[in-house]
């Protein structure tokens, strides 16, 4: 019935959802793409979503009529090409790295999610050096755009440059984010104005420009909006970890409490545009469901006390434990399948009560029977005081009876005695007993 085939599609598209975004492009690659040739001998394979997304482009254009039909054709397909070739530069950033590190490409999929590439990681590495590569590829991929901008502005400078009777502003201010920058006119503008000539130039000084603002916006996205998956997530994790020493599970609860808001501010944003139309806002807010099961799950593993087993956060479980014997400290293998125990904080000092001294005391040099004015009185309160800590520290700290010859002696004695045997004190103890 209707009503079936309505639930078992709501079915799929929650289970989907809840696949996180690496599982769902996993199961696209293998499900839902064609393979489109490789790059640097990695399988490309393209979504055949990403191909309805590209026609629905192409009709709209087609109800446009602001623009020749071949221009809007022509701006729509060079956008595309754009976005995949910036997509796809980004991607082999991460396998390059990953190659260089020892590890390989399995696959690269394109879809209207951006792209995802599929690799391997050398075998051998323990839990610290596969974060330090993680580091390593995860920063390859927007380190990207820095050549690829830069090119693109030489580019646009050296176009600008060849129509010079076109008023355009300087290339290097498409750099900068969320800049307005006037357009120059084109054919259908009054020719006294200086605009191009004919729709070929105004076209590619378009798709010049939309080159460079992609590279920028792509970057600012990966980098400074840290929703996992996204690189500027993995790259926070993988620093807090190897630079600022910070355990597993406080990175954990920093990417929890960081990417969780961002994707509901997302989803929130995505879900306001819906009201203009279009497929972009539908496919960003489902982007944004999935990277929130994507961090429910990694919320879930931190409470289940596993997140040892996710690749991220390898290092909450260490391979051995210290533990005290009889004999001292020693070392054994880790077998506990949970991650290990957050170090407490380290106890407050507690301060004791100080006080002032107040009895009067006695010169190491005298004798017992020529006491120091007030000593009588000083050992009155102490007697009388005896139960408080004062007085007990005050009458261990007392001079010695005998005065300093006496108490010197006693040193000497008990220095002597350190050295004999137990026979011999023994002998000495019985000795002094029959006496």
């Amino acid at each position: 019935s209707a009503a079936e085939t309505y639930r078992r599609v709501v079915q799929q598209f929650v289970g989907k959802i809840m696949q996180g975004l690496g599982g769902t492009g996993a199961q696209q690659s293998k499900d839902c793409s064609f393979e489109a040739g490789s790059v640097a001998g990695a399988p490309l394979r393209i979504s055949w979503f990403l191909v309805i997304f590209f026609v629905y482009q192409l009709i709209d254009a087609f109800n446009n009529n602001s623009l020749p039909l071949w221009v809007r054709i022509a701006l729509v397909t060079g956008n595309e090409f754009l976005l995949l070739l910036t997509v796809l530069c980004h991607e082999m950033g991460h396998g390059t790295m990953a190659r260089w590190c020892g590890g390989k490409i399995a696959e690269v999929l394109l879809w209207p999610f951006g792209g995802i590439c599929f690799t391997t990681r050398p075998q051998g590495r323990n839990a610290r050096e596969k974060l330090v590569d993680d580091l390593k590829i995860v920063a390859a991929g927007p380190a990207t755009h820095f050549p690829m901008a830069a090119a693109w502005v030489l580019l646009l400078a050296s176009f600008a440059g060849a129509c010079s009777h076109v008023d355009t502003p300087p290339s290097w201010k498409y750099l900068v984010p969320f800049s307005s920058n006037w357009a120059p006119c084109g054919p259908q503008s009054n020719p006294a104005l200086p605009c191009f000539s004919t729709y070929a130039g105004w076209l590619c000084y378009q798709l010049l420009t939309q080159a460079i603002q992609l590279n920028v916006m792509l970057f600012m996205f990966n980098v400074f909006f840290p929703m996992y998956p996204m690189d500027g997530a993995k790259l926070i994790v993988c620093s807090l970890q190897l630079y600022c020493g910070t355990t597993a599970r406080c990175a954990a609860k920093v990417l929890i409490w960081t990417s969780i808001p961002l994707a509901v501010l997302l989803i929130g944003h995505s879900l306001m545009g819906m009201g203009g139309g279009g497929l972009q806002p539908g496919i960003t807010a489902y982007m944004g469901f999935m990277c929130l099961m994507e961090s429910y799950r990694i919320y879930s593993l931190y409470k289940e006390e596993k997140l040892y087993t996710h690749p991220l956060f390898e290092l909450a479980r260490s391979d051995t434990q210290r533990f005290n014997d009889g004999a001292g400290s020693a070392a054994r293998l880790n077998n506990s399948d949970r991650d290990d125990p957050e170090q407490a904080s380290a106890p407050q000092v507690q301060f004791s009560e100080l006080r002032t001294f107040q009895g009067s005391g006695r010169l190491l040099g005298s004798s017992s029977a020529e006491p120091s004015q007030g000593t009588d009185a000083s050992q009155g309160k102490q007697s009388e005081g005896a139960q408080g800590p004062v007085a007990t520290q005050q009458t261990r700290t007392a001079a010695p009876a005998g005065g300093r010859r006496a108490w010197l002696d006693r040193v000497e004695q008990e220095a002597a005695n350190r050295t004999k045997t137990v026979r011999e004190l023994e002998d000495e103890r019985l000795g002094l007993t029959s006496a």
